[in-house]
Order: structure tokens, then sequence, then C-alpha cells
């Protein structure tokens, strides 16, 4: 059974696999940018970060809602989009890469 979240859009399950860096994990960073890579979610602090598995955590997106419902503004994302900001409660950025 999938739990819904209110902030989510229709048929985005709260525990759809999402990954973040550990600054977001940890709480010690802000999103300020959301991806779509071949489909997969992921919500980073928009530093850069080395290519090791070791600086990433899976969640449920819903989590990362919970922490900062203004995601919720970009999960309209499609596959191989992008959206970006500066800082928290300014605009999004969106491309295509």
């Amino acid at each position: 059974m999938s739990v819904t979240h209110p902030l989510l859009p229709q048929g985005l399950p709260h525990e759809t696999k999402c990954y973040v860096c550990i600054g977001v994990f940890d709480g010690i960073r802000p999103v300020l940018y959301v991806a779509r890579p071949d489909g997969d979610w992921c919500a980073l602090c928009g530093d850069e970060h080395p290519d090791d598995a070791g600086v990433y955590r899976v969640v449920g997106i819903g989590h990362v809602i919970d922490r900062d419902p203004s995601v919720s503004e970009v999960l309209d994302l499609g596959p191989n989009e992008e959206a970006e900001r500066s800082a928290l409660g300014e605009q999004w950025a969106r491309s295509s890469f």
C-alpha cells in the first residue's frame, strides 16, 4: 500500500526513491538542486560532491517534502529535467539536460 502526502502530485507515492547528499540527509544543508537523471529523483544541496556513493543516501521523496515543503514546487519535473535555486525562498530555475 502506498502512502500519499498532501504536497505530492497524484500518483507520486511518499516512499518514491530519492537520492540526497549527506548534507541534505543530515539536515545541515538545504535542497537547492532537484534533478531527474534517467527519471530518478535527486534532491541535493547544489555543492560539488565526489563520485562516491558514500556521500549519498536514499530516502522516500515524502521525507524531503516533510523537511522542506517548497521542494514540492518542482515535483512536476520530467525525466532529464532539473531545477536549481540560489537559496531557500528563491525562485527555481528549470532546465533540461
